[in-house]
């Protein structure tokens, strides 16, 4: 079965690999340059030269900061 998970992050991530591991052909979609959420690594252009920073994420456990 084709399915498509829209959200590359932790949640979208998991579930496709879950839906790969029982035999599905599971695509994922995401409006970022790349996997990763809040879990991802940010770049940004500054006068001094690129920085990258890891965004991190608010809580694992459900729990808003």
């Amino acid at each position: 079965m084709r399915i498509g998970i829209i959200d590359a992050g932790m949640a979208g991530l998991s579930y496709a690999q879950a839906l790969r591991h029982q035999d599905h052909n599971a695509i994922v979609f995401d409006k970022s340059r790349g996997p990763g959420g809040r879990m991802s690594t940010r770049c940004i252009d500054t006068p001094l030269g690129d920085v990258a920073f890891d965004q991190g994420a608010q809580g694992l456990d459900g729990a808003r900061a």
